[in-house]
């Protein structure tokens, strides 16, 4: 049987990069994987290469910022496969004009940042938790970031993940008593699809960026499938004696 042998997985910004590769991990592993995904194409694309893998998944459209659309589709999955057992908030990211707190458009960048990173992750987690609670458990996985552990330019998104890592430690300490595990994933360079595209490399291809950092971090250069693993460690029974931790899966990246 699979480390996650008939669970149910509930796991957003799965249509694509480490969502993605999250998705055809987890239901390899024996999970029933709900994809909750906003653009409709990406996560159809997602839900048929799990199925095409032999593995049972569903997708659903969602904006993890609406809570109504987020409490249908947590709903929605319950009653497709009785529970939910596991829940990895793997929508986010940064986008290119975020910068330095003095420069920095508040508008455009502050409110689209926190609202999908930060505000996303509680949202989800609001909405899945008193399935879990109802189950008897389950695992929360929450997608931090390098940029929560090190001086990055980019201050929106770092207090954005750096949120996120005292909101882990809080629900975990709340909720360890309904025997849910609460933990955190700090990535650090992943060759997402969304990273390629902003240094115009194709897939399969490595951008002549990452020499530098690969020569300075030997383990600092990573790829979807790499993070998806240390979130299905998270989301097993494997990993029963932790929780309120914050993985650093960034080769090291935030030390020397």
């Amino acid at each position: 049987m699979g480390r996650l042998h008939n669970k149910v997985a509930v796991i957003t910004g799965a249509g694509i990069g480490i969502g993605r590769a999250a998705a055809q991990r987890f239901a390899a592993e024996g999970a029933r994987v709900v994809i909750l995904e906003l653009d409709p194409d990406l996560g159809r694309e997602t839900e048929r290469l799990v199925r095409d893998l032999g593995g049972e998944a569903q997708f659903i459209g969602t904006d993890v910022t609406d809570a109504a659309r987020v409490a249908d589709a947590m709903s929605t999955a319950k009653d497709l496969y009785g529970a939910i057992d596991v829940l990895y908030n793997c929508a986010g990211g940064s986008i290119p004009e975020d910068g330095a707190v003095e420069s920095i458009d508040l508008d455009a960048v502050y409110d689209h940042t926190m609202s999908l990173d930060l505000r996303g992750t509680m949202v989800c987690s609001r909405h899945a938790i008193p399935h879990m609670i109802a189950g008897g458990g389950g695992s929360v996985v929450n997608m931090s970031s390098l940029a929560a552990l090190s001086g990055v330019n980019m201050h929106v998104y770092a207090a954005a993940k750096g949120g996120i890592i005292s909101l882990t430690r809080s629900m975990a300490a709340s909720y360890a008593r309904h025997g849910i595990r609460v933990n955190a994933i700090c990535p650090g360079f992943v060759l997402t699809e969304r990273v390629r595209a902003r240094f115009g490399t194709a897939a399969g291809e490595r951008p002549a960026q990452t020499e530098k950092t690969a020569r300075r971090y030997p383990f600092g250069v990573g790829e979807p499938h790499e993070i998806a693993n240390v979130a299905l460690f998270l989301a097993s029974e494997e990993s029963r004696m932790i929780t309120a931790a914050v993985i650093p899966a960034e080769g090291g990246m935030s030390v020397y």
